[in-house]
Order: C-alpha cells, then structure tokens, then sequence
C-alpha cells in the first residue's frame, strides 16, 4: 500500500529538518574555527611582540608574523593567501567587534555565509 500524500510529506519534512540540524552544527563549527584562528593570530602576535627587531628589516616584528600567520593558515587550510587574509580579518571581527553575531553564529541562528 502506497503511502499518504501526509505521511509522504511529514518524511521529506523529517529530511529538512536534519538539513537544518546540520546546517546549524556548520554554523557552530564556523564559530568554533573563527575562535581558534582569533586566539592562533593572538598568540602570534604576543610571540612576535617578544621577538627582537632586526634594524635593517623590511617590515617589523607585527607585520612578519601577521604574513607568517596568514601563510601558515592558508597552507593549514588549503586556501589561497588571500582568502587566509579575510578569514583572519573576519574572525578577529567576530572575537572583538561582532559579539552577538558570533554568538548568533554558534548557536547557529544564522550562517555563515550571512556574514559575507
């Protein structure tokens, strides 16, 4: 016996809603990355405030490890330099200035091509 047209659409309705529930672990998992990066940056930083200045350097200590960073990421991630940059950007956006959406975002309210 074939099944209801209802209980046809409360099965696809039970598929969108586990779409939804891992869309939301995505989200979570964005939030999760953007903190990591954030505290990675951080850490790089401190280590590079540390670091002694070389007098004739092109750059300083800041911005080498910024480039450092964004470079080891990118490789980490398997992205292009540039789009290693905006994460970084992006996530110390979310750790310093955009707190509800960061929370939105773990929680999963909203995605993370939202932000975009």
């Amino acid at each position: 016996m074939k099944p209801s047209f209802i209980a046809e659409r409360e099965a696809m309705g039970l598929h969108f809603d586990a779409i939804a529930e891992a869309e939301r672990d995505i989200a979570a998992a964005f939030a999760r990355r953007a903190e990591r990066v954030e505290a990675a940056r951080r850490f790089g930083q401190a280590v590079a405030h540390n670091a002694a200045r070389v007098p004739s350097a092109r750059w300083d200590a800041r911005e080498v490890a910024e480039r450092e960073f964004s470079s080891e990421l990118a490789c980490t991630i398997r992205v292009p330099q540039r789009s290693a940059e905006n994460l970084v950007a992006e996530s110390r956006a979310l750790a310093v200035e955009l707190l509800a959406t960061r929370a939105a975002l773990a929680a999963g309210e909203i995605s993370y091509g939202t932000l975009r």
